[in-house]
């Protein structure tokens, strides 16, 4: 399997061909944070990341990333980095060793040789909780300083492991069905799993996430402000 021909791949170079239209539209948790994402710019963040990952902690395949995050635009990014890198993700299951963790509560997170700091706010340039443990990377900083076109990645087997249970040979497959091109899909998923399960199969059928995080209020005035025409919610 060459790199570009795993479905990561491909989904990157179709993000980084669009034009301004938003891919990805994030609502926080009170209603007040919004965020929106054109696939170029969402291309943009997803190769940096990678970049960072593959250059910084030797990402490859047999590598365990953590993304130890809250249901959040920034998972969706790290999460299809990993993948990028032929890395494992490890999202709601931690697993006992990890080479990389990707937190906003570096405090709490699982032991990893590589600790990667994520500040949640939209507006955020720099680390902005506690004091980092010795050898935590601030993430947040550091990203803009990776390349914009992905560097050196090794293809994964199409045995590897995606995520748990899940073979990058699958993924497409995994995917949630999801509406066709051009549709703007609400998500509210209650894990990280459904997540990228429902957010990646709305990208691969060319597709717009507009994302609420959960318990996020006044969904019906965004589905409405935002022109959703499908909704994998719980309707309020």
């Amino acid at each position: 399997m060459s790199v570009s021909g795993t479905a990561p791949s491909r989904l990157l170079t179709a993000l980084g061909a669009d034009g301004t239209a938003p891919r990805l539209t994030w609502y926080g948790s009170t209603g007040g944070e919004r965020v929106e994402l054109s696939g170029r710019v969402l291309a943009n963040w997803i190769t940096k990341a990678a970049n960072l990952l593959a250059e910084e902690a030797d990402a490859a395949p047999g590598s365990v990333v953590v993304i130890h995050l809250p249901v959040h635009w920034r998972a969706a990014v790290w999460t299809l980095a990993t993948w990028l890198t032929g890395a494992t993700a490890g999202l709601d299951e931690q697993p006992e060793a990890a080479d990389v963790v990707v937190t906003s509560d570096p405090a709490a997170a699982p032991a990893a040789d590589l600790t990667l700091a994520v500040a949640l706010p939209a507006l955020a340039m720099a680390w902005d909780g506690a004091d980092l443990p010795a050898g935590a990377m601030d993430a947040a900083a550091d990203l803009g300083g990776y390349g914009d076109t992905l560097g050196f990645v090794q293809a994964p087997d199409p045995d590897d492991e995606a995520l748990s249970g899940v073979r990058y040979a699958d993924l497409e497959t995994w995917a949630a069905p999801a509406a066709a091109a051009g549709s703007r899909v609400l998500l509210s998923p209650g894990s990280l799993e459904d997540l990228m399960r429902q957010a990646f199969g709305v990208w691969l059928a060319g597709g717009s996430v507009v994302l609420a995080a959960p318990g996020a209020p006044g969904l019906d005035r965004v589905v409405e402000a935002e022109g959703v025409t499908v909704r994998l919610d719980a309707p309020d």
